[in-house]
């Protein structure tokens, strides 16, 4: 079967549908500016997000950079479609395997500012998506919960379980008349074996800080909810769609990729990471005193307190397997020196 899919796919990899794509994506203005902002996203339905598929609740929370990523490569689409609709069977299969295949994605450009962290790629400046209670308080990660406002312990999220979407694929059993042209992939596609439930958070409403493009981040947001783009998992059965943002200064802000816990669980000088970040350029940096210590972490040097390890991705596209080291996840502990 994968033989004759690919027998009626055109030439995915042809450089002039990349070329396409590549000159018809959107510009931004100057993503050098030290500002940071605020990005209040209001839901219309909760997003389905999980930092893992598993038969219990974890606290996943979306990243604003791979959510941006993936608008900024529908836009550059949609102009390509309208520039050159000859091209659009090859279009539409490259955004299609693209989502699978990771030779397929393009990093097209972002409204955010990028750190280059030695030895490793470069950054975006920009926090975890933080939840927002009821209340109106910010709930921030701290190992496997959250504290609301950093001081006062959460029990968050609130869960409920969805029922599998698809129930565990089978081989099928030989028939001695009946023989099948190929075996099923119970490892992708719509016969993948799948058991397990998706846990999602009752949540309407997330916080993001980030340094970069206001008007580039706001063109790409707008443009999400005009397409009916959600962020999170299972967007195309409803889940995640944007009812509205809004995007404001906060100049009381001094860090985005950490965010100060206080009271009486915690002594002054304590943060949360808002963000996964490689494990050795956590460890490089943590007694290199210099700005962007300073603008990323809220301090310029810092030690250890809970460490939360793990395997994962720092950037888009975080699916992609060949992109996953040892990180430091977001929740870690850290205290000023």
């Amino acid at each position: 079967m994968r033989h004759a899919n690919s027998a009626l796919q055109p030439d995915l990899f042809s450089s002039s549908t990349k070329a396409t794509l590549e000159a018809a994506q959107w510009t931004f203005g100057s993503t050098a500016g030290k500002d940071v902002y605020e990005l209040r996203l209001e839901l219309a339905t909760p997003a389905v997000v999980s930092a893992a598929k598993a038969v219990a609740p974890v606290i996943g929370l979306p990243t604003l950079d791979g959510f941006l990523s993936y608008i900024a490569f529908r836009a550059a689409l949609g102009n390509a479609l309208r520039v050159r609709p000859e091209l659009s069977t090859q279009l539409i299969w490259q955004w299609n395997i693209a989502l699978r295949h990771p030779d397929m994605w393009i990093n097209f450009h972002l409204p955010l500012r990028e750190i280059k962290l030695t030895g490793a790629k470069s950054l975006f400046d920009c926090s975890v998506g933080l939840p927002r209670s009821q209340e109106g308080n910010v709930l921030i990660p701290y190992g496997g919960g959250m504290f609301t406002n950093g001081t006062d312990l959460a029990m968050y999220p609130e869960v409920v379980d969805a029922i599998p979407l698809r129930k565990r694929m089978n081989e099928p059993v030989t028939h001695p008349i009946i023989r099948l042209k190929g075996k099923l992939n119970i490892r992708s596609g719509a016969t993948k074996a799948l058991d397990n439930r998706i846990y999602y958070p009752l949540t309407q409403a997330y916080i993001f800080f980030f340094r970069g493009d206001k008007d580039g981040v706001e063109r790409l947001l707008a443009f999400a909810i005009n397409e009916r783009i959600g962020i999170g998992k299972k967007t195309t059965l409803g889940y995640g769609q944007i009812a509205d943002f809004e995007v404001i200064p906060r100049p009381d802000v001094k860090a985005t990729w950490a965010k100060p816990l206080s009271g009486p669980l915690f002594g002054n000088g304590r943060f949360a990471l808002t963000k996964n970040l490689p494990y050795a350029r956590m460890f490089a940096r943590r007694q290199m005193a210099d700005a962007n210590n300073q603008e990323l972490f809220g301090c310029s040097e810092f030690r250890f307190i809970a460490l939360n390890e793990s395997v994962g991705a720092c950037r888009p596209p975080y699916w992609v397997r060949e992109q996953q080291i040892q990180i430091v996840r977001y929740g870690s502990i850290f205290q000023t020196r």
